[in-house]
């Protein structure tokens, strides 16, 4: 049965979710902040096959060369732009932080909008491309479960004064996130799940 973990990272406290099964020696990220509290919760023999990135905004990819050198085989999902900035310091904004980075590893899928992975046998994950505070913001739905990112935190006006935020995307993408939420788990990429 799946399971989800919620770990919340050192910087900015965004947060870093764990979908495992126990039947399974193989789990997935929804985003990379801390990889020692990552590595802590992942249970024992089992690797990390994928990381599923809301956006690439330094705060939510920060561990994702160590997350490369621990499980080199692990496949990145992100959108078009997101792809471009993992490779460039500015656009992931870690140039602006104290530990400018670009992913070191090659092993990046880029996800449509409606795009689905399947993670476990007849377990599709769905990528939804949630544009507007960053141009690579996808969310993510799983069964029960959607994993939001920055393109909506209950209660939290999303960020869109930053380079390459949109106030009107944010607000559609918003609008489409309530409306799929309905009945399920809200992640946000910052905040409780709800």
């Amino acid at each position: 049965m799946l399971q989800v973990k919620q770990i919340v990272n050192n910087i900015f406290t965004s947060n870093t979710y764990l979908l495992f099964d126990d039947d399974y020696d193989y789990c997935w990220l929804i985003d990379i902040g801390d990889f020692e509290k990552v590595a802590n919760a992942i249970p024992s023999g089992v690797e990390v096959r994928g990381v599923f990135l809301t956006h690439t905004h330094f705060d939510h990819t920060y561990g994702i060369n160590v997350l490369h050198k621990a499980y080199p085989n692990c496949c990145v999902y992100t959108a078009e732009y997101g792809k471009v900035a993992l490779y460039d310091e500015k656009k992931n904004f870690s140039r602006y932080h104290e530990a400018p980075f670009v992913y070191e590893g090659t092993d990046v899928a880029v996800l449509q909008d409606n795009e689905k992975v399947e993670i476990y046998p007849g377990l599709f994950i769905t990528a939804i491309a949630t544009p507007g505070h960053c141009p690579s913001c996808l969310t993510y739905v799983l069964n029960d479960w959607i994993f939001t990112g920055d393109s909506y935190i209950p209660n939290v006006k999303v960020v869109t004064k930053l380079p390459n935020g949109d106030r009107k995307q944010a607000k559609q993408s918003r609008d489409i996130i309530l409306q799929m939420a309905l009945g399920k788990n809200i992640c946000p990429g910052h905040g409780e799940i709800v």
